[in-house]
């Protein structure tokens, strides 16, 4: 039984891995017996995965149809980013409270490596990079439950949207947000950090949001002409 559950932990990560590297992307179908055969391992602990993530929100299932990666869409995006909203207002404020120079470094170097990643669109690697980020800013404001909710969010969020939707004009903006935040941070101002974490979510959401419509919307035109 122990061997099980540390091969279904094998299997949930990698799953996960998968995931975040588009190996597996939103709208595909999932065969456990594919995904075993990938991970060297039987199908018993895959299916062990596969039904923990469904509980998670990050694959679905249908009688006789077996899991698939579920998209993102408009209604359930627009929900997911009022709670990231309303959470990480939250954490900022109380991580600038008690920030010490030691966690702003640590800080400092994620930004840099958000700011490095090459390329003049918003990839998949950038965005882990944002995650980590405000991951970091929630360790730091000492509020667990909270820091545990937020990644539970982006796992659901940044998992299972298509990078290839969300626009490149994202990307200064993102930099300049992320570095007023740092400063509001490293003076202890919690005031104002909160309320840049609050607009700097918003305006990620607006840019998921559109990124959204606009793949419904080629999707739709591409019907037509059928």
């Amino acid at each position: 039984m122990k061997h099980s559950e540390t091969l279904a932990e094998r299997a949930y990560r990698q799953i996960k891995l998968m995931l975040l590297h588009d190996e597996l992307v939103a709208g595909q179908k999932l065969r456990y017996q594919d995904i075993a055969e990938k991970l060297g391992m039987s199908q018993t602990p895959v299916i062990l995965a596969l039904s923990r993530l469904e509980n998670e929100g990050l694959v679905g299932s249908e009688a006789n149809k077996g899991y698939a990666v579920p998209e993102l869409d408009l209604e359930e995006a627009r929900e997911l980013y009022e709670l990231r909203v309303l959470l990480e207002g939250f954490l900022a404020a109380k991580a600038a409270k008690r920030i010490s120079q030691a966690d702003l470094a640590g800080l400092r170097e994620l930004l840099d490596a958000h700011r490095s990643v090459q390329g003049g669109v918003y990839c998949r690697e950038r965005l882990w990079c944002d995650a980590r980020i405000h991951l970091a800013i929630a360790k730091t404001s000492g509020r667990k439950t909270g820091a545990m909710y937020l990644r539970q969010l982006f796992d659901r969020i940044y998992l299972r949207y298509r990078i290839d939707g969300l626009a490149p004009g994202r990307i200064d903006e993102a930099v300049e947000q992320h570095e007023e935040l740092f400063q509001a941070l490293a003076a202890h101002d919690s005031a104002r950090a909160k309320k840049i974490m609050v607009r700097h979510v918003k305006a990620g959401q607006k840019h998921m949001l559109q990124g959204i419509q606009h793949m419904v919307d080629e999707r739709n035109r591409a019907r037509l002409w059928a």
